[in-house]
């Protein structure tokens, strides 16, 4: 019996002694948890990511942290609708760790006219959580893909409203604003030379300067869209410069009944840069070539507007005056 006995004696003597080292773990676990917990740790706050800037024109997208605590950004996803997502690590170089009141800038493709972009903690793109889907901004039109969502989510106001003027879009709210109120888009100057007349029967353009200093334009371009570009100093025949207020008429062959017409700065043709493509005018119907990208460098106001009646058509506004309603 005594041998019996004796190993039973033994085991639960070892039993008691690991039950008291787990009690012994676990509370040493929830004085840590209380140190944190009354703030000697500086990791007790919170991260809050949030689009500061959005620019469509040289497709880069600024994100910060109104928080105050640091969070690793790496493995979140950009998107701007179905089949559109991309991890912020793949979309930059800098350190993708944002501490308290720092950013990074992303590069991402996005539509100049209209878009909506949102940034998600995981690639879970239904979802209406705000704790998944941490911000949205659309611009250029409303009902963008991801809308309703970001609505949902409590990250945007309303489906029908969206971020106007020009690229780039600023965020001037603080952490806890969401929404269209909360962004401003950058006015876009029209810039100094201005179409001035069009007149498809001579096929004669005319153009001025409303600005203060003389412009030498010899190396603008004239466009009617792909494969008909033309240098202005191929075509000017009484020298290319133009004093403030002043004007310059150049030979160039255009539709007399539907057609539009950009000025260039340079041999960018693709560009939606305001200081690259500087004036717009279409006529006869909407949707010419190059008119969206007109709308986007806004240098047009709407790619279905256009100037009815008969040449020439002629400009009446200021510096600062675009679109079809400054025509006639």
């Amino acid at each position: 019996m005594k041998n019996i006995f004796l190993p039973m004696i033994m085991f639960l003597v070892l039993m008691t002694s690991c039950s008291s080292d787990d009690d012994s773990v676990s509370v040493t676990s929830e004085t840590e948890t209380d140190d944190t917990t009354d703030g000697e740790n500086d990791d007790t706050g919170m991260a809050i990511i949030r689009f500061a800037e959005v620019n469509v024109i040289t497709d880069q997208v600024v994100l910060t942290n109104l928080g105050d605590a640091a969070i690793e950004v790496g493995e979140y996803f950009m998107c701007l609708g179905p089949g559109t997502y991309a991890q912020v690590s793949g979309l930059t170089d800098e350190n993708t760790s944002l501490a308290p009141n720092t950013s990074i800038t992303l590069s991402y493709d996005m539509d100049p006219m209209a878009d909506g972009l949102s940034i998600f903690t995981t690639n879970t793109f239904e979802s209406t959580d705000p704790t998944v889907l941490l911000d949205y901004v659309q611009w250029g039109a409303a009902d963008q893909p991801r809308v309703d969502q970001a609505v949902t989510a409590g990250r945007w106001d309303d489906a029908s409203s969206y971020v106007m003027d020009g690229s780039p879009y600023m965020f001037s709210g603080t952490a806890t604003d969401f929404g269209s109120t909360f962004w401003d888009g950058t006015p876009v100057s029209s810039g100094e030379l201005r179409i001035l007349t069009v007149d498809t029967t001579t096929d004669e353009v005319t153009f001025t300067n409303l600005g203060g200093t003389t412009l030498d334009i010899a190396d603008y371009w004239l466009c009617l869209g792909p494969g008909t570009y033309l240098q202005i100093s191929a075509v000017a025949t009484a020298g290319t410069t133009i004093d403030p207020n002043g004007t310059l008429t150049v030979s160039y062959d255009m539709d007399p009944e539907v057609d539009g017409l950009s000025i260039f700065s340079e041999n960018s043709f693709s560009s939606t840069d305001p200081t690259v493509l500087l004036d717009f005018v279409q006529w006869g119907a909407g949707n010419q070539p190059r008119a969206d990208q007109a709308v986007a460098a806004g240098r047009w106001g709407d790619i279905s507007n256009f100037v009815m009646g008969a040449s020439p058509y002629n400009f009446n506004g200021e510096s600062e005056d675009v679109g079809v309603a400054f025509w006639e």
